[in-house]
């Protein structure tokens, strides 16, 4: 998709970004390159120190006050702050007007807790604009002065529905009135091909699942293996002389420390349960180098081989 055709998809009158970090400045970056809306603007806690420097936002603010009414609000702040925030959006319903909400937190956990929570009333009124996000996008470095405008260019963007149910007669059924409507769940769709996502659906209850094992495993073992490379004798050389393949496998233990502490503690439960997996085909591994039996060796290179060569080009979203 060219730049010219991107900026046809869509048009906001106003987009609403909670945490302007990296992700929440990125996705104002690409709104503003690609023409999604005509006016961006933010609510940041450091808003004071923003304000000047920050070039993605036409307003930044500290307070949803602020901004009432929006055509799109993206929650975009950290993990632990994520379920205070939907309870202040569901208490202001009243108050304030925005036509459709997203998340874009990395675990659901606490998403789903706190919608399980609210009166039934109130979620259905707030699940009727609402639909969970979750870009597969990142940098390993952080904050706002690393935004990108095509940060999020040929990567996968979930989208995740809460379902509710209605029960009548001893039946549970799907709460329709509940569900957002086919035109704002298209609408969000064609945001997120606009800043140059391809949308897949998935279900909510599964999305950390899928996650722990797609990215927060994953980046476990990049962390691991980058602390035992700070401890090694060729700790230093190591950073001068090394291989692409070094280069990439080792590029995300570079992400922010922080931030990926409470990825991993919030979906610790399923990123144990893949450790244990992993461990036992680690020693499978270490079995056959061990008893130097290359035949079992090149079978276990070779189920790994297969699997990673089945990998699809992302196209870019049309």
């Amino acid at each position: 998709m060219t730049q010219i055709e991107r900026t046809l998809i869509l048009i906001f009158e106003r987009i609403l970004i909670l945490g302007c970090g990296l992700i929440g400045s990125s996705l104002a970056a690409s709104a503003r390159e690609y023409g999604l809306a005509k006016e961006i603007v933010g609510i940041d806690n450091q808003y004071e120190l923003m304000r000047e420097r920050n070039p993605f936002f036409d307003e930044i603010s500290g307070s949803l006050k602020s901004f009432e009414e929006a055509d799109l609000c993206i929650i975009a702040i950290p993990i632990e702050g994520v379920p205070a925030v939907i309870k202040e959006l569901v208490d202001n319903q009243g108050q304030s007007n925005y036509d459709l909400i997203t998340d874009v937190a990395s675990n659901k956990k606490a998403l789903i807790e706190v919608l399980d929570e609210l009166k039934q009333d109130s979620k259905r009124a707030f699940l009727s604009k609402f639909i969970s996000s979750h870009p597969l996008a990142g940098s390993e470095q952080g904050g706002w002065e690393s935004a990108s405008t095509n940060l999020f260019d040929k990567t996968v963007c979930l989208l995740s529905t809460y379902r509710m149910t209605a029960v009548s007669d001893d039946n549970s059924t799907e709460d329709k009135e509940s569900s957002p409507s086919k035109h704002k769940v298209a609408r969000l769709e064609r945001f997120w091909q606009g800043v140059g996502c391809k949308v897949e659906h998935f279900p909510l209850q599964e999305h950390d699942q899928l996650l722990s094992i797609i990215s927060h495993f994953p980046h476990l073992l990049a962390f691991s293996v980058g602390a035992f490379m700070s401890s090694s004798v060729y700790e230093n050389i190591s950073k001068t002389i090394h291989g692409t393949g070094f280069k990439d496998f080792t590029r995300i233990s570079a992400a922010p420390p922080g931030l990926w502490a409470d990825i991993l503690l919030d979906n610790r439960e399923y990123i144990l349960l893949n450790a244990e997996q992993w461990l036992e085909s680690y020693k499978g591994f270490i079995c056959a180098l061990e008893k130097g039996d290359k035949e079992r060796l090149v079978a276990l290179l070779s189920q790994s081989s297969i699997w990673r060569n089945g990998f699809r080009k992302l196209k870019p979203p049309s």
